[in-house]
């Protein structure tokens, strides 16, 4: 069991570029139980910024979107550049001209490039992923892969950053994350997870950031979304949380009346109650790396986690073989 950690708060934004299905679940520390007190929607940015810094808790936040770069990309940057950074250097270089156009997503092949590496713009007759290997000077589009995104014993691969395609895309989330998060928080002295090192060493600071992915979090607690199911459907997000209630309370977590009152009501009747459920289970799954229950991260991996990054409770390594399809994301 790994060490019960100092945080005293708990943040976990489902997140989204449409800000209208952010989500954020919150739960504070008290001396015998942790107590989730509210799912919500997300404020907007800079009052986002301001509760995450409250002072009066050390605060472990975790955000569903990509917060890493695969080794691929970081090898690349250093034979063009010169430089070998890591994901918290891209945050600060992003200031430099030359970076001038990362956020911007590339419209046409000839757009690509190591510093606009994000394609396409929109879905049009003719575009490839071969595009994006080519101009990024891939042997294959799985080189666009962390570690920690690829096929697992449970669950196949992400979806691949850079690649901007597909109902389950990652990438825009993670730039308007990016953009709006991780760079102001950084130029506030926030800490990154892995890559500031070890989480019980980042307890004593007043906000520490990581990467969640609430898909992998269900089978981490009491969250049986099976095969067949769907999380836009009310009914079977109620009875995926069936067996919760007896799950928090044998790992003294207490729910408030407001927020007891949703899981019971599967987040409502909408399909965007899949937006809060995730919220929700992410708290949950973090909840149990707070308390040691569960390791932050798979002990063999060390090197690959602070190059890459991670997702925090992840502890499956990749499988051999290829890389399956994107499933979750």
């Amino acid at each position: 069991m790994a060490p019960h950690l100092a945080f005293t708060r708990l943040i976990h934004s489902d997140w989204s570029v449409d800000s209208r299905k952010r989500w954020t679940a919150i739960a504070i520390c008290t001396k015998s139980e942790w107590y989730v007190e509210r799912v919500e929607p997300t404020p907007p940015e800079a009052e986002l910024l301001d509760y995450l810094f409250d002072e009066t808790h050390l605060t472990l936040a975790g955000f569903d979107f990509v917060i890493g770069l695969p080794s691929f990309y970081i090898d690349q940057i250093k034979s063009a550049f010169g430089e070998e950074f890591v994901f918290p250097d891209l945050l600060t270089a992003l200031a430099e001209k030359r970076w001038t156009n990362f956020f911007v997503v590339a419209a046409r092949t000839d757009d690509i490039s190591l510093t606009r590496p994000f394609y396409p713009h929109r879905a049009l007759r003719g575009v490839r992923r071969e595009h994006l290997v080519s101009r990024l000077v891939c042997t294959s589009f799985d080189q666009l892969l962390r570690q920690c995104d690829r096929t697992t014993v449970r669950r196949r691969a992400a979806s691949p950053l850079f690649w901007t395609l597909g109902p389950k895309q990652v990438d825009k989330a993670a730039l308007s994350g990016w953009r709006e998060v991780l760079v102001p928080a950084r130029q506030r002295k926030a800490r990154l997870w892995p890559f500031d090192g070890a989480l019980a060493s980042s307890a004593s600071h007043f906000l520490t950031i990581a990467e969640t992915y609430p898909a992998e979090s269900y089978r981490h607690v009491g969250i049986n979304l099976h095969s067949g199911m769907s999380k836009r459907k009310q009914g079977h997000r109620k009875k995926a949380l069936a067996g919760i209630n007896d799950w928090c309370s044998s790992n003294r977590i207490v729910l408030s009346k407001e927020v007891g009152e949703a899981v019971e009501d599967g987040f409502g009747a909408r399909k965007s109650g899949e937006d809060p459920f995730d919220a929700f289970a992410g708290l949950i799954a973090m909840i149990e790396v707070a308390e040691g229950r569960r390791q932050p991260s798979p002990d063999s991996n060390i090197p690959a986690q602070e190059r890459e990054g991670w997702i925090l409770g992840q502890t499956d390594l990749p499988i051999d073989g290829p890389v399956g399809a994107s499933m979750f994301r």
